[in-house]
């Protein structure tokens, strides 16, 4: 029970939060359930691929070496892993009808990530490591795969022909900040008060995507609680969000949704 109450829980709690944001068409449970679980599993093959270099990282040649080994053989293979889950199981789904379900969706999948690792450290180090990392290794996983999924998010409503360089700049920017975060933390160069600004950096890093999507969603009409974010544009009497396209359509059913988005949206590309 403590085993899971500090590994586990904090990245179900994180999930419930995250998911409270998407105020407009929540996701379901049961989907939001299966991502994590299916982010949890992908621990299993990160640990096979990356055990061949688990000698460089414990004990590396060189820092060059090292910084390497964590952007290519860590930081991509993690990101690489929940960005297949958001892709497999609800890229294509009914239920990913507006951009933020992007965040959410890889947000849950990082954190399903992170659980289960933190299971595996609080089991050899301890229970006072399992707290530590349900906070800050929950935000650090979460965040980078929400880099990915605001990518996910607004290339699926975006014109076909962008949608693929858009994600996989995402992925590929994800996981060198992964491999520096790490690279930060084995060499022992990011002090406490530093790591602590990097987390919350992080976290409000998360929030910021979450309101970039939402005022990307077509369902923006129904009062946004992010309001205050297009209070520069309202002030000129300008519409913020969807409306400032097809205003008349904000009320459509959410099929249509995507093509009534911006085409060229210019947080597609400029989040990643």
């Amino acid at each position: 029970m403590k085993l899971a109450a500090v590994s586990i829980l904090p990245g179900v709690l994180w999930v419930a939060y995250f998911r409270s944001k998407d105020v407009y068409d929540p996701e379901p449970t049961g989907l939001l359930v299966r991502t994590f679980l299916t982010g949890a599993l992908m621990i299993i093959p990160a640990g096979i691929i990356e055990a061949p270099f688990r000698r460089i990282i414990l004990n590396p040649p060189s820092l060059g070496a090292l910084l390497l080994t964590s952007i290519f053989a860590v930081g991509f293979v993690e990101e690489y892993l929940k960005y297949w889950v958001v892709r497999r199981l609800v890229y294509s789904h009914d239920e990913f009808n507006e951009p933020v379900d992007g965040v959410v969706y890889a947000l849950t999948a990082g954190l399903g990530f992170a659980a289960f690792e933190n299971v595996l450290y609080t089991m050899s180090y301890g229970l006072s490591v399992g707290i530590t990392r349900g906070v800050v290794t929950s935000i650090v996983h979460a965040s980078f795969s929400g880099i990915i999924g605001f990518a996910m998010g607004t290339a699926r409503f975006a014109p076909e022909s962008v949608r693929e360089i858009t994600i996989w700049r995402s992925i590929v920017t994800a996981s060198v900040l992964h491999g520096l975060y790490d690279f930060l933390l084995i060499t022992e160069m990011m002090s406490f008060p530093l790591l602590v600004g990097v987390v919350l950096f992080l976290y409000f890093g998360i929030l910021s995507r979450i309101g970039k999507a939402l005022r990307m969603s077509p369902f923006a009409k129904r009062g946004s609680p992010w309001a205050h974010h297009c209070s520069s544009r309202a002030d000129d009497g300008a519409p913020c969000g969807p409306d400032a396209v097809e205003p008349e359509k904000s009320q459509a059913d959410s099929a249509g949704a995507r093509s009534r988005l911006p085409a060229g949206n210019g947080d597609v590309d400029g989040e990643t």
